[in-house]
């Protein structure tokens, strides 16, 4: 089955999966060649099991490196339905002579479905630090905390585990109609739970009703490569707030950040001011502190995280608080803790394709065929 005929099956629009998808450039026959997507004269979306020839990578450019690309490819599952794999790697020092390696314990995914309900949302995700996990709009009724899971068994074909049942938690934006006929701003309020596969300390399963807030296309200014020329692409953003109180001290942010070009271009976290003091307080002096007051250490001469957070990831509109990484939301203060810009393009020699056996299909769960 083709890209296009695995994509009818889908709930998403042709333009909204333009936006969730990366390309690559075509010549006037349509065979691939080598080209940035953002200035290319004519590209296309990237088809299931074709490699890249290319790696969109972050850029510090106070230390002069990368530390993270990312690919957003499609991919076909079990059951025939076409999803979205935003590929994660944490190698770091990308250059042309990359080939990919998958290492669970350090790199990463985001696992997109695009059929099971009325919106596009992430089922799965690994990461370092809990490695693989579940996003669903409610825990299945037999996961305990600490639960051992039987790697023969394909749970993907039983009612609990199947994408189906786990689409509509963490959720990014709607399918109903095409994202340029969306109002400006809008927003769901809904229930995600999250289940670890694996044991992990601290990593245990859980839920919460969070929000989650989109935009209609509008241009953002990101970073672009060394040569410090900022691209500015036409971008769909996603607001996930974990919990739909954000006055909450405990409450957290992510910002996604959807290209034409590139797919998943953009990610940030944000927390409360009052949240990051809290933490900060149970790390040595002087170790996160000054991420919670930003604006403070703008002052100081020695730079803190939030500066070498700034040198990779500019904030790309200065909120109502006037400062880059300060915002108001709930009517308290929330600082940015983290992000990563990937629109620094580095071609390759040789293509490649930023997918392995593990990702999304250990654990007795089975989301991918590939």
């Amino acid at each position: 089955m083709s890209t296009s005929q695995a994509f009818a099956q889908s709930s998403a629009s042709l333009e909204l999966y333009d936006y969730l998808v990366q390309d690559v450039c075509v010549g006037p026959s349509g065979d691939v060649i080598k080209g940035d997507p953002a200035t290319c004269q004519t590209h296309r979306n990237i088809e299931i099991g074709e490699p890249s020839p290319y790696l969109l990578t972050d850029w510090d450019t106070v230390q002069g490196v990368s530390y993270a690309a990312w690919n957003s490819i499609p991919v076909r599952g079990e059951d025939s339905q076409v999803r979205v794999m935003v590929s994660k790697s944490l190698l770091g020092e990308y250059n042309a002579d990359f080939t990919f390696s998958y290492s669970e314990e350090k790199d990463g995914y985001d696992l997109i479905d695009l059929s099971h309900s009325d919106y596009a949302s992430i089922i799965r995700t690994s990461d370092g630090g809990c490695l693989d996990q579940l996003f669903a709009p409610r825990l299945a009724r037999n996961i305990k905390r600490g639960t051992r899971f039987n790697r023969r068994r394909s749970y993907s074909r039983s009612a609990l585990y199947a994408p189906r049942a786990r689409a509509g938690g963490w959720i990014l934006f709607p399918f109903e109609l095409a994202p340029s006929q969306w109002p400006q701003s809008s927003s769901h309020t809904h229930r995600n739970t999250r289940t670890p596969l694996q044991r992990i300390s601290g990593c245990n399963a859980g839920g919460s009703t969070g929000v989650t807030y989109w935009n209609a296309p509008a241009p953002y200014s990101y970073e672009g490569n060394e040569d410090g020329v900022r691209k500015t692409l036409l971008t769909i953003r996603s607001d996930h707030f974990g919990s739909r109180n954000l006055s909450s001290r405990s409450n957290a942010l992510e910002s996604f950040y959807f290209t034409r070009e590139y797919g998943m271009t953009r990610w940030e976290a944000w927390i409360p001011r009052r949240r990051c003091i809290a933490e900060a307080e149970r790390v040595p002096q002087g170790q996160l502190r000054s991420q919670c007051f930003p604006e403070v250490a703008d002052k100081q001469s020695a730079p803190g995280p939030e500066l070498n957070l700034r040198a990779r990831c500019k904030d790309m509109n200065v909120t109502g608080t006037g400062h880059p990484d300060v915002a108001r939301w709930g009517a308290q203060d929330w600082v940015r803790v983290d992000c990563r810009d990937l629109t620094r393009y580095v071609a390759l020699k040789e293509p490649v394709l930023m997918l392995d056996k593990r990702m999304a299909q250990i654990n007795g769960v089975d989301d991918i065929d590939f």
